[in-house]
């Protein structure tokens, strides 16, 4: 890898097209709502968080896989990436499994409940801490600037059609009947 991408990984400067962006701005929403989601104390409000977390991190994360961990496990000449992409999905998966947990667990306030909340939030952190240097530096070393847009477009198409089947599986909201005359 090339001194400058070396410096472009640990500024983190990058082209607005490269999967590397798209993928840390995603980063940030998810590290806020999972740190919220292991901190409050509201089970109302967890419940909320859920909600909103789990349709956006499968999304990124089957987006993820598809556009970046393919790949990267598909470069024979580097051992380092294969690693890498392997380790994410793995960490995906493991995430997938604790949401989902948290997703099917009515008692939102229980201390099993918190417990999984704070797991998943230190997972979360220490995927996205390790990609963001890790998976990142090996992007840069392995595509050019074209191909990592075009895994950023990859990215995003695949990000928006999860989240609209995701929309479009939920029931249409009901209609409020006017209240009949007696």
């Amino acid at each position: 890898m090339s001194v400058f991408e070396k410096v472009k990984v640990k500024l983190g400067t990058y082209s607005d097209a490269d999967v590397r962006t798209l993928l840390h701005a995603d980063h940030e929403i998810i590290r806020e709502l999972s740190k919220e989601l292991a901190d409050t104390q509201s089970s109302a409000r967890r419940k909320t968080l859920v909600r909103e977390l789990k349709p956006l991190l499968v999304a990124h994360s089957r987006s993820e896989e598809a556009a970046v961990y393919t790949p990267l496990t598909q470069i024979r000449t580097s051992p380092d990436s294969r690693a890498a992409g392997n380790e994410g999905f793995v960490e995906h998966n493991l995430a997938d499994i604790v949401l989902e947990r948290l997703a099917n667990t009515p008692d939102a306030g229980s201390d099993m409940w918190k417990a999984h909340a704070k797991v998943l939030h230190e997972a979360l952190e220490h995927h996205i801490d390790e990609e963001e240097s890790k998976v990142f530096e090996e992007l840069g070393e392995h595509f050019s600037d074209e191909k990592r847009e075009a895994m950023g477009e990859e990215f995003i198409r695949g990000k928006a059609r999860l989240l609209k089947q995701k929309v479009s599986r939920q029931p249409a909201p009901r209609k409020r009947q006017a209240a009949q005359p007696a």
